[in-house]
């Protein structure tokens, strides 16, 4: 009888487990709750980059999308200075220069998807 007991909250401890430690990857396509901004960014660069929001001349470092991969960021809606307004800027990890995206206008719950290319002065960028 022991032996079943033992069994049993073995088998609850191990289901409790599994339902706490999955986790969800955020689709850019979906709004975020609570007005968050998700970022998308696919890099076709061959190297490392690190990624900035720019807010004026205030940046704040998201993370690293490695060469030829995509990474996802989440922006709270705080983010948003200046009436929604910010720029996105890429400098690629032991590389010359940087590239600085055009003005974006960014609503709480958008998304933002910005394709890096090769030669970063190609690069394009939507707000959906």
């Amino acid at each position: 009888m022991l032996i079943f007991r033992l069994a049993a909250v073995q088998g609850l401890f191990v289901l409790l487990v599994a339902c706490g430690v999955t986790s969800r990857t955020p689709d850019s396509s979906q709004p975020h709750p609570g007005g968050e901004i998700s970022v998308e960014v696919e890099s076709h660069h061959f190297s490392d980059i690190v990624i900035y929001l720019m807010n004026g001349s205030h940046a704040q470092r998201l993370g690293m999308v490695v060469g030829l991969s995509t990474a996802s960021f989440v922006l709270p809606h705080r983010s948003l200075q200046g009436g929604g307004r910010l720029k996105l800027r890429a400098y690629p990890v032991g590389g010359p220069g940087s590239f600085t995206s055009e003005d974006l206008l960014v609503q709480p719950g958008q998304g933002i998807k910005w394709i890096l290319e090769s030669d970063l002065s190609r690069s394009s960028v939507t707000v959906h």
